[in-house]
């Protein structure tokens, strides 16, 4: 099989989860209430350490799932095709499908698919970040509940990666790429800020793209499980 598939795998995965609108909903959240507490110095090192949270969780990921699949090497089990590869292709249609129902909530509004009251408790935290921690916390663990969505794909991405790229630096070289695209967002929303748009401005654009992101993130993952099918394997 040639570099095709792994790297659609790669850059098909990557689209979704930078696509993911929690992370970057709560940053800006906690940048416009930080802002008007902080000196631009501070506010800009808060910011910092909240994307490094973000990328944190990435990472953590990534070892953790690296772990899982040296243990069940020993065991022989084959991440590539069979029962796995099957698997594999029903869950991303299953996500591609619960995206489009569940995700956002019924009505105008781009409320997300977290409840009330773990939304409330994170936009306390987020208007209550004081120090380089807190911050750092809070990027942390605002990816967390989307993992439902995304977890799936950062195991695709890590076998196909380190399947296919048998070089240590080649592989971390591209996992780091991989971190830093998928939270680009992140300086994005930054820059939009520094340019002096504000919150509510942010919303509104948020509320826009709704209906956009409800139909391309389920295409993509319907495109990804296609190509599964298509070449019958993963790598």
């Amino acid at each position: 099989m040639n570099v095709f598939t792994p790297l659609s795998i790669l850059i098909l995965s990557m689209l979704i989860i930078a696509s993911m609108q929690l992370i970057p909903n709560l940053f800006a959240y906690f940048y416009h209430y930080a802002s008007g507490k902080y000196s631009n110095q501070k506010l800009g090192a808060l910011s910092i350490f909240y994307i490094l949270g973000a990328e944190a969780l990435a990472v953590i990921i990534f070892i953790i799932l690296n772990f899982l699949i040296y243990v069940f090497s020993f065991m022989n089990f084959d991440f590539t095709e069979g029962v796995f590869l099957w698997a594999a292709i029903g869950l991303l249609f299953s996500l591609g499908i619960a995206f489009f129902c569940f995700y956002y909530c019924k009505g105008k509004e781009a409320t997300l698919f977290i409840s009330r009251n773990l939304a409330l408790n994170l936009r306390n935290r987020a208007s209550s970040v004081k120090n380089k921690s807190d911050a750092f916390i809070l990027g942390f663990v605002s990816g967390i509940p989307e993992l439902i969505f995304t977890l799936p794909l950062y195991l695709l991405v890590l076998i196909a990666i380190t399947k296919n790229f048998l070089l240590t630096a080649l592989c971390s070289f591209i996992l780091a790429s991989f971190i830093l695209i998928i939270i680009s967002p992140l300086f994005f929303i930054y820059a939009y800020f520094k340019l002096g748009n504000n919150f509510a401005d942010y919303l509104k654009i948020h509320k826009k793209n709704k209906t956009f992101f409800r139909y391309f993130i389920p295409s993509l993952y319907f495109i990804l499980a296609t190509l599964i099918i298509v070449f019958k394997v993963i790598l």
